[in-house]
């Protein structure tokens, strides 16, 4: 990305007041569901997530006023260098980027305006690529003036030709609430071997403040020589809705495959294409949205996966 990009995602939402002893109203008369507490049976076996943590990635929560959006942006490219040094500090970069004489002008910026959250403004991602980090700046907008709520930073080198804003973050759909968003963050370990963990996390704004919903493992690469069999073990992740549950909860898939020697050497070998189509495996764990944790809380530990109904796959 050689220039600034402005992606603008126009959204609207109403938020339904509701009482306090009520769960949180967010979506044309509909709640999330919130996790039921754990059970307590001393012959239950504890719930334990498939896969959880941030990895490379680096999540930062704060409460910092700053100025508009568009105003940070023509700041990161002044030619001052207090001016640039400034807006650096108002979107969150590393100390490093800010001593006298090492105040750099971003590669890349990408500004995105998108409904994060459950009111009707839409919220602002400014992330700006620097020469070891990309750092994601989520600005909310309150009273006609903006803060930085949270700052996503994954330390990265402008040499990695594989890593820019666009492939760092993207904004879907959020899974509940079809008229808001939410933004997916990605971060990959590579090991010296070639083998490599690659971690989302998911991101919205809720009660005023920046939330990472639900993070995990999404797409895992590993050729150890302790495997069982010769070659790789590779593993695809991804949450999904439920299509045969009411409740409407949701699903993180974990699929599970080998990659044999030969496999390895193939030209397509590193294309996720490629390794999707490998993958014969497939477990899935159900998760809910908990109004108390602000989190996505599983409620089953994971087990293979049901197929679904006949008539619901039409």
């Amino acid at each position: 990305m050689r220039t600034n990009f402005y992606a603008l995602v126009v959204a609207a939402a109403t938020l339904c007041a509701q009482p306090a002893a009520v769960a949180q109203r967010h979506n044309a008369g509909s709640s999330p569901p919130t996790a039921p507490p754990a059970a307590h049976s001393s012959g239950a076996q504890p719930i334990v997530a498939a896969s959880s943590g941030l990895g490379a990635l680096q999540f930062v929560a704060v409460n910092y006023g700053v100025p508009p959006p568009q105003a940070l942006t023509r700041q990161l490219e002044d030619t001052d260098d207090r001016t640039r040094a400034a807006s650096l500090a108002a979107i969150g970069a590393p100390g490093q980027y800010l001593e006298h004489g090492h105040i750099p002008y971003p590669h890349s910026i990408q500004l995105n305006f998108v409904a994060l959250g459950t009111g009707d403004e839409l919220d602002a991602i400014l992330t700006v690529e620097l020469d070891q980090q990309i750092v994601s700046a989520i600005l909310l907008p309150q009273d006609g003036n903006w803060r930085r709520i949270a700052t996503m930073l994954y330390a990265t080198p402008f040499s990695d030709a594989a890593t820019t804003p666009s492939s760092f973050l993207r904004i879907d759909r959020s899974l509940l609430q079809q008229e808001h968003y939410r933004a997916v963050f990605h971060a990959v370990t590579p090991l010296a071997s070639g083998d490599f963990a690659e971690n989302e996390a998911q991101l919205r704004v809720l009660n005023h403040r920046a939330v990472i919903t639900i993070s995990f493992v999404d797409s895992l690469h590993s050729c150890a020589s302790n495997h069982a069999r010769p070659g790789c073990e590779i593993v695809q992740r991804w949450m999904q809705p439920d299509p045969t549950d009411p409740a409407h909860r949701l699903l993180l898939v974990t699929a599970s495959g080998h990659l044999n020697p030969s496999d390895t050497t193939a030209p397509l070998a590193a294309s996720a294409q490629f390794q999707q189509a490998h993958v014969r495996s497939f477990a899935c764990q159900p998760f809910v949205f908990s109004d108390i944790t602000l989190h996505y809380e599983p409620i089953a530990n994971s087990a293979p996966c049901i197929a679904t109904r006949p008539e619901a796959a039409h």
